[in-house]
């Protein structure tokens, strides 16, 4: 460490400085405009968050471009001080008004140590010490560029970069695998029962072939029990104890069955609201209320059930159903899904079409699971690489 030395975040930048984003509406996405970079569109963990992203129409629109090495933040509300290092992997980005964009200079600093820095507890302490009193819930673009960075010289950071980003990369890699295999599975769905449709089968109800699962449990009144509570960011499908995640439930929880589908009755017309659940849940594993859970009658169902609800048209049947609103949410009622229409294919069809898409669910599973290893690696190894109680 005592070659480690602080510095200034300006001081690490190219013209000293942070820059503000343009003050301009969002649109509907638009692939022929640019994608528009909000605070809600970046996850806790400095990943895109892909799901409802929008698009900005505006002359202005191009000088507010990212450009690879730039890093943001989130200068108000409740979710200031959260960052998004870009490395052009996401395509084009315009950065919207309440983010404030530094970029580094890889002559002073390898950038992607600031992407760690920034996921780091001295970060989030440095956050909390300065997000308060009149300042609270508001950092602005001279406050970030006096941030204390502490570094180690600049050969270690390439070292410390290149063995974090690599396994960045292999995540992002199997999260890309696993978009392109959900891409195949919808194709095939639309294959077997949108675009080629027995005139033979009859038509049902989801009802029909689905049940409703409502078993509730609150975990504080079963001490000797371990609860894993099924969290679901939009870009991921991962486990975690709950004494693991320092949460107090204080409420109800849904139990989750093998082989189900998680429906969200709230904003059921935008991102993604449906997640499959296959038979490697673990007993005793729990989820909001705010979710439904639709079992299938028969296993069989369960990946045409998984694609139906998840499919567009059948998706804005559904959250024409809202039975009112919360705040700013809109609610679904349960009985609006199992309502909802769907044909009653033959067993034929439907094992033809399960030999297909199983191996794709099985492998978007897998990845999962590699995944979550080596988020678990990246996080256990960076306190250590970035506080020099590891020397690589």
């Amino acid at each position: 460490m005592s070659e480690w030395k602080e510095y200034k975040l300006g001081e690490l930048t190219i013209d000293g400085k942070g820059h503000y984003g343009i003050a301009a509406p969002a649109v509907e996405y638009d692939s022929s405009k640019y994608t528009y970079l909000r605070i809600t569109d970046i996850n806790d963990d400095g990943t895109l968050n892909k799901c409802g992203l929008k698009s900005v129409s505006d002359a202005k629109a191009k000088d507010f471009l990212l450009r690879p090495n730039d890093i943001v933040f989130a200068r108000t509300g409740a979710s200031v001080g959260r960052s998004y290092f870009y490395d052009g992997k996401d395509g084009e980005l315009v950065y919207a008004g309440f983010l404030i964009r530094f970029r580094l200079d890889p002559e002073k600093v390898c950038p992607y140590i600031l992407k760690a820095f920034t996921h780091s507890q001295d970060y989030y302490d440095w956050i909390r010490a300065v997000d308060n009193g009149a300042t609270r819930g508001n950092i602005n673009a001279q406050t970030f560029a006096s941030m204390p960075i502490v570094l180690p010289p600049f050969d270690e950071q390439k070292r410390i970069a290149g063995v974090l980003s690599s396994l960045d990369d292999k995540i992002d890699l199997l999260h890309r695998e696993n978009a392109t295999l959900e891409a195949l599975a919808e194709t095939l769905f639309r294959h077997y029962f949108i675009e080629n449709p027995n005139p033979e089968w009859k038509e049902g109800k989801v009802s029909d072939i689905a049940i409703h699962c409502k078993e509730s449990i609150n975990p504080q009144k079963h001490f000797d029990e371990i609860f894993l509570h099924y969290s679901i960011p939009a870009y991921d499908n991962g486990k975690r104890p709950i004494e693991e995640q320092g949460q107090s439930i204080q409420s109800n929880k849904y139990v989750i069955p093998q082989n189900c589908i998680l429906f969200s009755k709230l904003n059921p017309h935008k991102d993604k609201r449906v997640w499959l659940i296959l038979d490697d849940v673990q007993p005793n594993t729990i989820c909001s209320t705010e979710f439904q859970i639709v079992k299938p009658q028969n296993n069989q169902w369960l990946f045409f059930l998984y694609e139906w609800l998840t499919y567009k048209e059948n998706y804005d049947e559904i959250a024409s159903g809202v039975s009112g609103t919360s705040g700013s949410h809109q609610r679904i009622d349960p009985k609006v899904i199992f309502e909802n229409g769907c044909p009653i294919v033959d067993d034929f069809t439907l094992e033809q079409y399960n030999t297909k898409v199983k191996p794709l669910f099985e492998k978007i599973k897998s990845n999962q699971q590699q995944m979550q290893t080596l988020t678990t690696q990246r996080d256990t190894l960076q306190p250590y690489l970035m506080s020099g109680e590891m020397k690589l």
